[in-house]
């Protein structure tokens, strides 16, 4: 599944405040943990997990969307962000 541009624009933008860095196009697939490691640790990751879930309207669970994979970088939480939106519409679609 490709990612959507506009997903992988805000992902990026959001990692960007909560790592208080500025994010390029080009860091997309660079572990965040690599940027910014005292801001991204595992309480990181759970706060930026709830901002995801707040500003995109899904529900991510921490055990089954395996957050050491999906959280990894803006690459793979957009593509995360974009399953969960998909999966949405087509349960929406078949009610």
């Amino acid at each position: 599944m490709s990612t959507d541009n506009a997903t992988r624009d805000r992902v990026r933008t959001m990692a960007g405040e909560l790592l208080a860095v500025t994010l390029t196009p080009e860091q997309d697939e660079i572990l965040l943990n690599d940027l910014e490691p005292d801001r991204y640790n595992s309480l990181g990751v759970l706060d930026f997990v709830a901002s995801i879930e707040q500003e995109f309207g899904v529900s991510i669970e921490v055990v089954d969307d395996d957050l050491e994979v999906t959280f990894r970088s803006v690459a793979t939480i957009s593509t995360l962000v974009d399953r969960k939106l998909a999966d949405a519409k087509a349960m929406q679609w078949q009610s």
